[in-house]
């Protein structure tokens, strides 16, 4: 039995100097409670209350700062009745403190907690009483703990910003503290420093014995027979202390509501913990598999353990069956190249998606619903991978639960990043220790997860980054990625896969030869100015799985909106270059200057477009670059989704709103997808299917004249096996105006849904194009909040898009079309009311070239 304490505490405030001994004192304060639910991050009732405007919109994080440098105190009462006083186990848990807290229970002090990563639980028994009992917890954001002195060996912290603008972003301390470490500030997002209880308090009633957990594993799978073997390892306690138990255990897998299997068998209890390993057989199993690559069948696992008196049943939970490795063999005809490539049920997985951070900065707040909006995106836009970047939380239930659902891998780091953390400090390696036993044990189960890693780009931090001080040698952290993890890992989630770091692999943890890459100085972060917004650079890609690169472009215009706060819209003032990312430095501009127009008197509308579309293009090709290299298995764009609004790195803005870039990764990944590159002087067409169907198509490949005027075209028929990715056509490369035309390869049947491929060598700025004349025809409703639409055009559009409100969602926007190319589209405008003289298509015409469109 379980008792849920998350409603109606109430919170206060102190300097910091009121300590755990000041505890009677701050007890007894008459005024200054405010009221609050939990998860509860002390910004959320004090913007509530109007204590503190919002931190997230304009520049009020600012006037917020001073949270950091107060204590916060909780109370709460709760009533008990003698019968849950009889229980012979009382555990008082919770979820997540951020992050050094102190509980009492009754005035009696329960102990310290120092990490927001794993609970605080503690056996009641004996502390509580009949009728009213109280909790009362003090938290702060941390810092206040660590000096100068403490941070001699780390004070290397790779993030940390100062401007006028954003002021100071970043702090050597926080390697210290065992929380999420983007909340000092980043690149990205502001220093909005979390702190508070950030997940729930319960107080369960144990009697006599418990089934404390399930684990379950897919040991292999019978192609002839179909049937899957799966190992279930249970752990019982029995709450005597020094008698032994007689129970019967039972065990079901249930499928769609039918039970499939069950076995059942009696069990002799020891004193305290017991472990039972039974192997199951599960007949005709349903395989699970990424997305795109088949479906998400969920199996459920029931276990309840008895005696004549007493049942407890285990709380039911979903699981996929499906065989996991992580395929490292070295490449033919090399010496020291090896695949980094993951494989669901023996195929070969391409891993694409995105890097996935904390959903907002202040992340208590982060809703259920948000969860299923960003993830039901990254599905539709053909995710089968998220990485959970090592500077933010280890996430709720539900993103687990949904990732499941929706076949997204899950590349997981533990939380540390751009630092070194001070393992040689018993303390802190102790805090490790019992966080990551934690999170192994509970994320075990879902069939999403994929990898644990052991950091974001430390190991490259002990290479590239922090050899040239006095603490060169100290290789902070070290102890933790090296020796922690990979052994609690095996210890408790065997099956699953151990990678040291991101990036790591070879002699230089951020080379190529072997494991994944961060693609940053090639690219984006590259001096040159150039080499930033020329997207051909990533066909120079020679890394064998890309975890991190990316672009930045602009939120939509409603976005900006809410975050200016009435405030005008303006690149040149303070506000605006808070809100963008740290690491943009004129890219976005000089991308809008080199692919469509001048930007001396680029009007906000113009720059949004274009800005967007930038992104767009850099995103769309690089991936896919990547997915063409049969020799690499996986792009991980950064990232997917942000924690305020800003002009920054995602394809997913802070509102919840698709970026423009968000529909050229969509066509990016899609699951059948046709590549063109020239190499060599041949052009080159990469085929990929990642279906379990061959599919058979004839193609027309060859040369388009933009206005219509013609083509040069030859057809050819190819079968594309399942799970394939080959080159499967080449030709020379001929002689052409490729200012008035470009390559393209297109699938003739009407049928078809996969997309034309084209092959541009000249910038858009620089094409001869005609005006667009797009014509929409097949209107009609399928449902109710959805319209569908055919598009078309006689000559080359490009960017196609509908300028409706940005909360609708179409199937496919700015979208380029080939003369005499139809395309479906596909609008779910929900309850936005949609009439038909608003659906007007239109594509780009640059009419001015200094400016304007």
């Amino acid at each position: 039995m379980k008792l849920h304490l998350n409603e109606d505490w109430q919170l206060t405030w102190e300097p910091l100097y009121r300590q755990a001994a000041d505890y009677f004192q701050v007890k007894n304060k008459q005024q200054n409670w405010l009221m609050s639910d939990l998860p509860c991050d002390v910004h959320m009732p004090l913007i509530a209350q109007g204590i503190i405007a919002e931190p997230l919109v304009a520049d009020q994080c600012f006037s917020s700062e001073w949270i950091e440098d107060r204590s916060w105190w909780f109370k709460k009462s709760f009533v008990l009745s003698d019968d849950q006083l009889h229980a012979d186990q009382i555990l008082l848990r919770f979820e997540s403190l951020d992050v050094e807290a102190d509980i009492w229970l009754n005035d009696g002090h329960l102990g310290h907690h120092r990490s927001a990563f794993y609970p605080f639980a503690c056996d009641v028994k004996g502390k509580v009483q009949q009728g009213v009992n109280q909790l009362f917890v003090r938290v702060t954001a941390g810092l206040e703990h660590y000096s100068e002195n403490d941070l001699a060996l780390i004070r290397e912290a790779k993030v940390v910003y100062k401007n006028e603008q954003i002021r100071h972003r970043g702090d050597h301390r926080r390697g210290m503290l065992r929380k999420p470490q983007y909340v000092f500030g980043w690149d990205w997002g502001p220093r909005v420093a979390t702190c508070g209880i950030m997940g729930e308090v319960s107080m369960e009633f144990a009697h006599s014995f418990q089934i404390r957990d399930v684990q379950v594993t897919t040991t292999s799978l019978d192609a002839v027979s179909k049937a899957a073997h799966l190992q279930l390892q249970l752990e019982l306690e029995n709450l005597h202390p020094f008698q032994t138990l007689e129970t019967e255990l039972k065990l079901e897998v249930i499928f769609q509501g039918q039970q499939v299997q069950i076995i059942q068998k009696d069990c002799c209890l020891r004193s305290g913990l017991n472990y039972i390993t039974i192997p199951m057989e599960v007949p005709d199993a349903k395989l699970w598999w990424p997305n795109g690559m088949g479906d998400q069948p969920l199996y459920a696992v029931r276990a309840t353990l008895q005696t004549s008196t007493h049942v407890v049943e285990y709380p039911s939970f979903s699981f996929g069956i499906r065989t996991l490795h992580l395929n490292m063999d070295k490449i033919p005809e090399s010496q020291d190249e090896r695949s980094f490539a993951f494989e669901i049920n023996g195929v070969s997985v391409f891993s694409k998606g995105g890097n996935w951070i904390p959903a907002d900065a202040i992340y208590a707040r982060v809703t259920d619903a948000t969860y299923e909006a960003l993830l039901s995106e990254a599905k539709e836009a053909n995710f089968n991978m998220l990485r959970v970047w090592g500077g933010g939380i280890y996430e709720r239930d539900i993103f687990y639960d949904k990732c499941d659902e929706y076949g997204i891998l899950i590349w997981h780091d533990f939380m540390f990043t751009c630092a070194k953390y001070p393992d040689h400090l018993a303390w802190f390696r102790d805090e490790v220790e019992r966080e990551i036993d934690y999170q192994t044990r509970r994320l075990r189960n879902h069939c999403a997860l994929a990898l644990w890693c052991g950091n974001n780009e430390n190991h490259w931090g002990f290479e590239e980054w922090w050899n040239e001080t006095e603490a060169a040698d100290f290789y902070g952290g070290a102890v933790c990625y090296n020796d922690i993890a990979p052994r609690l890992v095996q210890q408790n989630c065997p099956a699953i896969p151990y990678w040291n770091s991101s990036p790591y692999g070879g002699v230089h943890p951020n080379g190529n030869q072997s494991g994944d890459t961060h693609h940053w100085n090639d690219c984006m972060m590259h001096a040159d100015m150039e080499k930033r917004i020329t997207p051909e650079e990533y066909d120079k890609v020679s890394a064998k799985f890309v975890s991190e690169y990316g672009y930045i472009g602009p939120c939509r215009k409603p976005s900006m909106a809410i975050y200016h706060n009435g405030q005008e819209m303006d690149r040149a003032s303070k506000l605006w270059q808070l809100h963008t990312n740290f690491f943009e430095k004129d890219t976005v501009l000089a991308g809008i200057n080199k692919h469509y127009l001048a930007t001396e008197h680029l009007e906000i509308d113009d720059y949004l477009l274009f800005a967007g579309l930038c992104q767009g293009l850099m995103l769309g090709y690089s991936l896919e670059a990547i997915r063409s290299k049969l020799f690499c298995s996986g792009a991980l764009f950064w990232m997917y989704n942000d924690c305020w609004g800003e002009v920054g790195w995602s394809i997913i803005d802070y509102y919840l709103t698709r970026k423009i870039s968000y529909y050229f990764v969509k066509r990016a990944l899609a699951p059948v997808k046709l590549i063109l590159r020239e190499q060599d002087g041949m052009i080159q067409l990469t085929a990929i299917n990642e279906t379990s169907s061959s599919i058979g198509e004839v193609l027309e490949y060859g040369l388009v004249y933009y206005d219509g005027s013609g083509k040069q075209a030859t057809e050819v028929t190819v079968e594309l096996q399942p799970f394939s990715r080959e080159v499967v056509l080449q030709w020379a490369t001929p002689i052409y105006n490729s200012k008035e035309a470009c390559m393209y390869v297109r699938a003739l049947s009407e049928s078809s849904e996969i997309m034309p491929a084209t092959l541009q060598s000249e910038v858009f700025r620089d094409l001869i194009l005609p005006d667009p004349q797009v014509k929409v025809s097949n209107i009609q409703a399928i449902e109710p909040g959805q319209i569908r639409l055919t598009v078309s055009s006689e000559t080359f559009a490009h960017a196609v898009h509908f300028g409706l409100d940005e909360t609708i969602q179409l199937s496919d926007e700015y979208f380029d079309l080939l003369p005499g190319e139809k395309r479906d589209i596909t609008i779910r405008h929900g309850e936005t009311a949609l009439t038909l003289d608003q659906i007007v298509p239109r594509g780009i015409t640059l009419t001015n070239r200094e400016g304007g469109v």
